[in-house]
């Protein structure tokens, strides 16, 4: 497992709560299925062709938070305080978890911040930093990388090679049958507990430990 996996959500954990969300996103990294073994290891990351496009949408969902978190998934580490669920089902290959960099996921003019695996399941759950129309803007995984050191040129670089590439948004009725109601919620840690979690067993049922631990009550102090 790569070992920046989830570094976004701890982003979260500045500020009040931050020592027991934390510890929280600690059991949750220890939840989830260690590498495989060699022999069934995926292509190798070198051999994976990008930029690719995802295969389909099934779900989207904006949110607000009252309270924001440092999205630690780009380098400019900007503030959010709201910002689209989006569930995508993708080839198992571009997901498997690698102890090293691997193809990001980029959404428009952001990076993508994977909450779970995907490999198992075929379906990866991620927040995108504000409210993406994703009828306009394509989804597409780009070469290689470690998200925290992608930055604005970066994404502008990797959004021309996915343009040229073909790819294209999701069709405008796909994304309209696929979009809920806009969620509400105090926090990240919130978001996740309350919303995010189900996303998560509905589509990637064999994780269902991450979406537990972020079910966990956390100590007051």
């Amino acid at each position: 497992m790569l070992k920046n996996e989830h570094k976004g959500i701890t982003g979260a954990a500045r500020g009040r709560g931050a020592g027991a969300l934390q510890r929280l996103l600690a059991i949750a990294l220890l939840s989830l299925p260690p590498l495989a073994a060699a022999a069934d290891a995926p292509p190798r990351v070198q051999d994976i062709v990008t930029p690719a496009a995802v295969a389909d949408v099934v779900h989207i969902q904006p949110f607000t938070l009252q309270e924001g978190y440092v999205f630690d998934w780009r380098q400019e580490r900007p503030r959010v305080t709201s910002g689209t669920l989006a569930v995508f089902k993708v080839a198992p290959a571009l997901v498997y978890p690698r102890d090293a960099a691997e193809p990001v996921l980029y959404a428009g003019s952001q990076t993508a911040q994977r909450l779970n695996h995907g490999y198992e399941s075929g379906f990866v759950v991620a927040l995108i930093p504000g409210d993406v129309n994703l009828a306009r803007e394509p989804v597409w995984f780009g070469a290689a990388d470690l998200p925290e050191w992608v930055n604005a040129d970066t994404i502008s670089s990797e959004r021309a090679k996915a343009q040229q590439a073909g790819i294209a948004p999701f069709d405008e009725s796909t994304v309209r049958s696929v979009t809920h109601d806009r969620l509400q919620s105090h926090d990240l840690a919130s978001l996740l507990r309350d919303h995010v979690a189900e996303v998560v067993i509905r589509y990637a049922p064999q994780e269902r430990a991450l979406a537990d631990t972020w079910r966990l009550p956390i100590a007051q102090h």
